[in-house]
């Protein structure tokens, strides 16, 4: 073989050889782009999974935090509070109804008592002003006067009172008029003469006053 031939065939083995190795460069090339382009994605599901993950989780945490489910024990807690306080409003007003209904009912025993009292304290007033001034100073006048004193005190610090009638203008709220008289000397509606004492008990009349009254 010349020397010609013997370089023409080395030639064409390297020109294989070099063909070869580009087809086996452009083969592994191939398979790393397909690895590649896999894990691309498998990343790409593993990221998508777990934003869709954190969104449901985020949202579950949402409704937990918007909607929490009340525990039995916190609705029977909440039910007997109500009650509670129902029950304690109701009594508030009992006890108020209550403490007016006694004070009611204790003025109107009082004043009932008042008005049995006072033809006693007229009969006694009457025996004191009967007396002459000798009977006064007698032991026995000065003991009728200071029982009536006493029962004047008494009926005072109970909070009755006698109302004031003589030169006073008539008032229908406490007086009762039986007489009437002219009289220049007085004013028109003039209460003249006292014939009977009224009295009053804690403002509220317990009898009028019986008064003859002027022009």
């Amino acid at each position: 073989m010349t020397t010609e031939n013997q370089d023409l065939k080395e030639g064409l083995e390297r020109g294989v050889d070099a063909v070869e190795e580009v087809e086996d460069a452009a083969k592994e090339t191939e398979d790393v782009a397909e690895e590649v382009e896999q894990t691309t994605e498998e990343s790409e599901e593993k990221t998508d999974s777990k934003e869709e993950a954190d969104a449901t989780d985020k949202s579950d945490k949402k409704k937990k935090k918007g909607f929490k489910k009340k525990d039995k024990r916190d609705e029977q807690i909440e039910e007997l509070n109500d009650k509670y306080q129902r029950l304690f409003a109701e009594f508030q007003n009992f006890r108020s109804r209550s403490d007016k209904e006694k004070s009611a009912m204790f003025e109107v025993g009082a004043r009932s008592i008042v008005e049995k009292i006072l033809p006693v304290v007229d009969n006694i007033e009457r025996g004191v002003a009967a007396l002459s001034e000798e009977d006064l100073d007698s032991p026995v006048g000065q003991g009728m006067n200071l029982i009536y004193k006493q029962l004047l005190q008494t009926l005072e610090d109970m909070g009755v009172e006698a109302i004031e009638a003589k030169g006073q203008e008539f008032d229908p709220e406490l007086h009762n008029a039986v007489m009437h008289e002219d009289n220049d000397e007085l004013g028109e509606n003039i209460v003249s003469e006292e014939l009977q004492k009224g009295y009053k008990y804690k403002d509220t009349v317990v009898r009028h006053s019986m008064v003859k009254v002027a022009n």
